[in-house]
């Protein structure tokens, strides 16, 4: 596989975070009947999230068959998360709320947010106060990043075999 359709390739969970935060906003904010409502929350919340475990397990495999080097897969893959979460921690630990850009906000958080579901589960598992904050924030966006990496990892291995 060439190296740009890689590159291109690995920008898909952060498309599937954005549009699951398109439908679960639409969803909430849509003045729906309760079962319809009801209904169209959990497909936008967990299709999403299905989709990119679905997608991030094809794409390792792919890599895995095509015989593309590990860390050559692994920096072409991951490339998304690492600049995510650059954003993230510039956005959300450096710049005061008043000076916060939306736009790079909303960029930092996209491509963890389809695995977001499993990652404040893991964070919930871990806080011992049982409060949200914004190092709880954090870490739930590292997991989802770290889950992402994982499932690319496994689906490399699985095409491998």
């Amino acid at each position: 596989m060439k190296t740009w359709k890689l590159c291109l390739l690995s920008l898909v969970p952060g498309v599937l975070g954005w549009l699951c935060n398109l439908l679960l906003s639409w969803t909430l904010f849509a003045s729906l009947p309760a079962f319809l409502s009801n209904l169209l929350f959990y497909i936008s919340y967990y299709l999403p999230t299905l989709a990119a475990i679905a997608f991030c397990l094809w794409l390792g495999r792919r890599c895995g068959r095509a015989r593309v080097s590990f860390l050559k897969y692994l920096l072409c893959t991951q490339w998304p998360s690492v600049v995510g979460l650059g954003l993230y921690v510039w956005q959300f630990l450096f710049v005061s709320d008043a000076a916060r850009s939306t736009l790079l906000a909303v960029l930092g958080q996209m491509p963890s947010a389809p695995l977001m579901l499993f990652a404040t589960r893991l964070t919930l598992l871990l806080d011992t106060d049982n409060t949200w904050a914004q190092a709880e924030s954090l870490l739930a966006t590292i997991f989802s990043l770290v889950l992402l990496a994982l499932l690319y990892v496994a689906g490399y291995w699985w095409g491998r075999r």
